[in-house]
Formats: structure tokens, C-alpha cells, sequence
């Protein structure tokens, strides 16, 4: 009872402009989250059924490169414009790719599945990163705690029902059907991103601040110079968790290969997969992840996601021969807590920066490394697909995982001594 009275606190001492961002915040999280599925597990089933899923690493290193590309172009921008319009003007370009992308693959040009699938990991990813990263600014440590599992709870309630409304309208709605269907879904999933954009919008523009005068002319990506090393850790961290993400999604895609058959079973499937994954996300930061931030250190949570990880690992192992089930819940797990546990305990980690640093080690991190890493190990992937290598490389990695967060906990101490 006491840690809950002190969570209403909290919140309580919010002011008007505070509450009335983070209901933005809220409800434009909340529609990206509804609006991904639709728009992920069409633009999935149609790559996957018609380059099949031994492709999936070279569309992620193609991913790759394009976030990069985008990044340093946002980065220009980021410091003369607000937020707000920044998300607005990313929305509508997506609406023009999406549009343009869909419009060819109905059209019979099918490589146009390419850039489809490129561009659904590019904006998500920049949207995301700009909700976010405002939020970063405008909450104190101890309120960001707090916020962040209902926060995120309340935009898996998106998620799910976004999942659920890409099964139906695939399997069910029979106004237009096969490829054409998967299409109309996606363009309903764009749309709904531009009401976000409307949401998100205020008047009061925000353009990136910092009450540190030597960074006062330095973009945000400069500015974290002088905290390099502990950047580096974070980085390293995040290259880990993203390559055990991807080799489980691989693993994952490998059989469902072997078991699911057809554009639209796979698509409702997918759909039904992103609805679970989003449930495990929503139990986490509703009921676990306010409490148990607030009863338990960071550096503890974040040694648990490890160990937890290893466990579904030897389960996928041990199960390997009963069909999809066992991988598949593993992946379910891994995304579940890549969402929501292991996301919150990860933000905590920029707090001890100004806001700048923030900006540009969520630049870095969130956008450049974690896509790389994806990039990379897809890359790895495309000349070997083993299973045991998959097994193996991914047991390597969760071990580094743990060994990584030794020095980086220590960075963290003399950093928020300083």
C-alpha cells in the first residue's frame, strides 16, 4: 500500500502541461501500437510469400541502410524544427511510400515487396524514437519509473487489439480478398499513423534545449563526446539483446516456414502471434513493471532479462522436436519483455544525461545501433542458416549479455557521482 500511495504522489504532482503531453503521448503510442500490426504482418506475409523467409537477412541489412540514411537526415532537422512537425512530416512521407509501394505490388511488380518491408521497420523505429525521446524531456527520473509500465501497458492495449483487427480483417472481411485484402489492411494501418500525427501535435512547438551552455551549439549526436564510453556500454548492451532478438526471429521464421502455408494464413497467424506477444507486454507493465521499479534497483532488472532469456532458450532446445510451439513461445518471451521490461529498465539507463545527450544517445542507440546489430547478424545469416549455429551463437550472446552489464553499471555510478 505504501509504494502504491507513493506512485499516486507522483503522479499527482504532475503539472497541467505535463498531464496534458503525456495524454498525447499516450494516445498517439497507443495508435502507432494499433496501427503496426496491420501494417507489419501484411507487409511480412507478403516478402515472406514471395521471397521466403532464407531472404529475411538481406531485407534487414537493406533495412539497415536506410534507417542510417534517414538518421543523418533527421539529425539535421532535429534541432531547427518541433518535434510535433517532425512526426507529421514523417507520417505523411510514409503514407506517400506505403501508397506508392502497395500500388506497384497490385500492379504485379512484386520487388516492390523490397521497400515495403524496409520502410515498416524504418518509421516505426523514428516515430517511436520521437515520442519518446520527447517524454525523456519532459519527466523526472523518478516520475519516468512510474510512467513508463502503465505508459507502455496502455499502448499494448493498442497492440493487441491491432493484432486482433489484422485477423479479422484478413480472414473475415471478403469485400476485397487475397494480396488486394492484405494491401487494403496495410493502408488502413498508414492511415490510422496520420490520426497519431494529429494527436501528437501542439501548438507550444518543442525544439531540443539544453540548459548546458557547452552544448549549446552542438547537435545532439556531438554532444555526447564526453560521455562515450558510457554511450558505449548502452550500445554494446543493446548490439547484444538485438542479436538474440534476431536470431530467435530467424529461428522463429525458419519453422514457421515448415508449419504455416499461404500469404493470408500466415498474415492472420502473425496477427494472432503480435496479439499474445502484446498481452505478455501489457501483464508486465501494468502490474509488474510500476511496482517492481520502484522495490528494485535498475542494475537488478536488468541482470533478471538475461538469466530469464537462457531459461525459454534451453525450453526451445529441450522441445526443438514438438513442432512450432516451443520456438515460438520462446519468441514470444523474448519480444514480450523486449517491449516491456527490458525496454523501461533500458530507458532508465539515459536518465543520468542532459537532455541533448539524451536526444543523441537515443539517436545512436535506439535508431543507428539497433538496427545495425540487426543488420550485422542478418548479415551473418545470409551465408549461414544452420540451426546449430543459430543455437550456438545465441547461447554466446546471452552470456556476453550478462558479462556486459558489469562495467556498465559501474560507468553508470561515477557518472551520476559527477
Amino acid at each position: 500500500m505504501k509504494i502504491l500511495k507513493e506512485i499516486k504522489a507522483e503522479l499527482s504532482s504532475l503539472d497541467k502541461g505535463q498531464k496534458s503531453s503525456l495524454f498525447k503521448i499516450c494516445a498517439t503510442l497507443s495508435l502507432l501500437y494499433f496501427s503496426y500490426p496491420m501494417i507489419r504482418a501484411t507487409s511480412e506475409a507478403i516478402f515472406l510469400e514471395v521471397y521466403k523467409a532464407k531472404s529475411s537477412p538481406l531485407v534487414w541489412v537493406y533495412s539497415v541502410i536506410t534507417l542510417s540514411i534517414s538518421i543523418l537526415i533527421f539529425n539535421k532537422f532535429q534541432t531547427k524544427h518541433s518535434v510535433h512537425k517532425l512526426f507529421a512530416s514523417i507520417g505523411f512521407f510514409s503514407l506517400i511510400i506505403f501508397s506508392l509501394c502497395n500500388a506497384m505490388i497490385v500492379s504485379g511488380h512484386k520487388f516492390w515487396a523490397y521497400p515495403l518491408y524496409v520502410w515498416k521497420e524504418v518509421y516505426i523505429v523514428i516515430l517511436v524514437h520521437i515520442v519518446l525521446g520527447y517524454m525523456n524531456t519532459i519527466l523526472t527520473y523518478e516520475t519516468a519509473k512510474i510512467v513508463y509500465g502503465p505508459l507502455g501497458a496502455i499502448a499494448s492495449i493498442g497492440s493487441i487489439l491491432g493484432g486482433q483487427a489484422t485477423v479479422y480483417l484478413t480472414k473475415k472481411m471478403t469485400i476485397v480478398t487475397g494480396l488486394e485484402n492484405l494491401i487494403a489492411v496495410s493502408m488502413l494501418g498508414v492511415l490510422i499513423v496520420i490520426l497519431g500525427a494529429a494527436f501528437f501535435y501542439e501548438k507550444r512547438e518543442y525544439v531540443i534545449q539544453d540548459q548546458n551552455i557547452k552544448h549549446k551549439d552542438d547537435s545532439p549526436l556531438k554532444s555526447i563526446v564526453e560521455v562515450k564510453y558510457y554511450v558505449f556500454g548502452i550500445a554494446t548492451l543493446v548490439l547484444l539483446t538485438q542479436f538474440v532478438i534476431n536470431l530467435a526471429n530467424f529461428k522463429f521464421n525458419l519453422e514457421f516456414e515448415k508449419f504455416v502455408f499461404g500469404e493470408v494464413d500466415k498474415a492472420a497467424y502473425l496477427g494472432n502471434l503480435y496479439s499474445i506477444i502484446s498481452i505478455v507486454s501489457f501483464a508486465l507493465q501494468i502490474v509488474i513493471i510500476p511496482i517492481l521499479f520502484k522495490m528494485v534497483k535498475n542494475s537488478r532488472i536488468h541482470f533478471s532479462v538475461p538469466i530469464i532469456y537462457m531459461v525459454f532458450f534451453l525450453f526451445s532446445l529441450i522441445g526443438g522436436t514438438n513442432g512450432l510451439l516451443p520456438v515460438a513461445s520462446m519468441f514470444v518471451l523474448y519480444k514480450g519483455f523486449d517491449y516491456s521490461l527490458f525496454s523501461a529498465a533500458k530507458e532508465m539507463l539515459y536518465f543520468p544525461l542532459d537532455a541533448k545527450q539524451k536526444y543523441g544517445a537515443k539517436y545512436l542507440i535506439d535508431m543507428v545501433v539497433y538496427r545495425f546489430s540487426k543488420g550485422l547478424i542478418s548479415f551473418i545469416l545470409i551465408f549461414v542458416q544452420s540451426m546449430v549455429f543459430i543455437d550456438s551463437l545465441l547461447a554466446i550472446c546471452l552470456i556476453l549479455w550478462l558479462l556486459i552489464l558489469i562495467p556498465l553499471f559501474k560507468l553508470q555510478r561515477k557518472l551520476i557521482k559527477v
